[in-house]
Parts: structure tokens; C-alpha cells; sequence
């Protein structure tokens, strides 16, 4: 899913639109939208695709009724606020990821076609780009593997992982948010996800499948780092703050 799939399902939940309503028409829709009609056209065909909207000859585009992708947001729900006030809630998602992920890679690898090769591409040339900032990353990174999912040509596992989409960007924003203060780390997730998909672009199944394992594994290593210096630090300065003047530890 691109990011104006992502505006095109904001617009209809915060008009909230029912199943089978009629969406704006396309020259109203793309203005609101700010984007050009070619482009508004090629983004309906990927949500009418995944099931989210139908088409109707003469007349127009309407909220699909009852598509799976909605079924499954509405069970995800519940975790989002869990996912805000839970500090160690990304331990959880980390799980789900590296099982999911990891055989998105390895079908990508098999079932690419030359429109995934290109998004992959487009997508990992983002994620870099983006290296700098960890707001920005965090987007580019989201989209990275949600272009892997695309690839792999699983319908069911990208419903999945697009149902996840909301709940691993808030991980991913935290993730990554934390992996910017350890040194070369940002590097080092570069190579990584050069790792992931030049193993998929080449076809090479097994290298794509054990990449990404080894990525995710990273950042779950990473991140268990940070939490561990982060409390030492916190016990640190517990006790100086408790210690009399003239008594702190040099």
C-alpha cells in the first residue's frame, strides 16, 4: 500500500463512510487529495484489487462491503492503546514481525515481478535516503516492507501485515527512534535492508528468508541493549540522587 492509499482510507473513515457508499467523484476526490486523476486512477485499482473498493460501470466508486482488511483492522483495535501505554509492547510485535516478515522475504523472492522489483527498489532507495531523520525513516521503512509483502503474492499474508500496518508503524517509529542513539547503527540497518533486497531481486529465496531473520534479529538485540543501559542508568542516578553531598561516587 502506498501513502495514498493510506489518505484514501483516512478520507473514508473520517467521513465515515459505510460499506457501499459512493466516494467522491475521481476529479473532486483528486483535488481534494492534491494528486493528479492518472494517479488517483492507479491507487483505485490497487485498493479495488485488495478488496476495499468496488467499481461500478457508470457508476462510480464505492466502500466495499464487509472486505477482510476491514474485519481485521477492527480486531486490531483494541491493541492500539495497549500499543501507546505499554512500554515493552514492541517485545510482542517484534514476534509477529520476524515470523512474518521473514517468509514475506523468502516468497518475494520467488514470485517478484517486474512492477515489485521496481517498488522494492524505489523503496529501499527511500529508506536510506531517509537515514538521517528517524521520523522519516521510520515512513520509509514501513513502506520498505510493506513492498515486500506486496512481492511476496500472498494474499492472505499481505492482508496480514497490511492489517498490522498501523501497529508496526508505531514500532518501527519507536524502534527506530531509540536505534538512532546507538553509533553506526543507522549504517548498519542500511546494509541490512541492502541485505533483504538484493537477496529478492536476485531470487535467492532462502539468503531473502534468513536477511530479513537476521535484521529483525538485530533490532531486537539493539533495542534490548538500549533498555538495559537505559535502566542501569536510571538505578545510577536513583542512588546519587540519594546519597548525601561530599559522598557520590567519583
Amino acid at each position: 500500500m502506498s501513502p495514498l492509499t493510506d489518505q484514501i482510507r483516512a478520507l473514508i473513515a473520517a467521513r465515515q463512510l459505510a460499506p457501499g457508499a459512493r466516494l467522491p467523484p475521481e476529479r473532486t476526490l483528486a483535488a481534494e487529495l492534491g494528486v493528479s486523476r492518472s494517479r488517483l486512477r492507479e491507487t483505485m485499482q490497487q485498493l479495488i484489487s485488495h478488496g476495499l473498493i468496488v467499481s461500478r460501470r457508470g457508476g462510480g466508486n464505492f466502500v466495499a462491503p464487509g472486505s477482510a482488511e476491514r474485519a481485521l483492522e477492527q480486531a486490531m483495535q483494541p491493541l492500539q492503546p495497549l500499543a501507546q501505554a505499554e512500554g515493552g509492547y514492541w517485545q510482542d510485535v517484534m514476534e509477529i514481525r520476524k515470523s512474518l516478515e521473514a517468509d514475506a522475504a523468502y516468497h518475494a523472492a520467488l514470485r517478484a515481478d517486474d512492477l515489485d522489483r521496481q517498488r522494492l527498489q524505489a523503496a529501499l532507495a527511500a529508506v536510506c535516503a531517509g537515514a538521517s531523520d528517524p521520523e522519516t525513516q521510520s515512513r520509509a521503512d514501513a513502506a520498505f516492507h510493506m513492498a515486500i509483502a506486496e512481492a511476496s503474492h500472498n494474499l492472505v499474508l499481505r492482508q496480514v501485515i497490511s492489517g498490522l500496518f498501523d501497529l508496526m508503524r508505531v514500532s518501527i517509529a519507536e524502534s527506530l527512534s531509540k536505534l538512532h542513539l546507538l553509533p553506526d547503527t543507522v549504517e548498519k540497518l542500511n546494509h541490512q535492508h541492502q541485505a533483504i533486497a538484493g537477496a529478492i531481486l536476485a531470487g535467492r529465496a532462502d539468503d531473502a528468508r534468513q536477511a530479513a531473520t537476521d535484521h529483525l534479529c538485530f533490532v531486537e538485540d539493539s533495542l534490548r541493549r538500549i533498555e538495559t543501559e537505559t535502566a542501569r542508568a536510571r538505578r545510577a542516578g536513583a542512588l546519587r540522587n540519594k546519597l548525601p553531598q561530599g559522598k557520590q561516587p567519583a
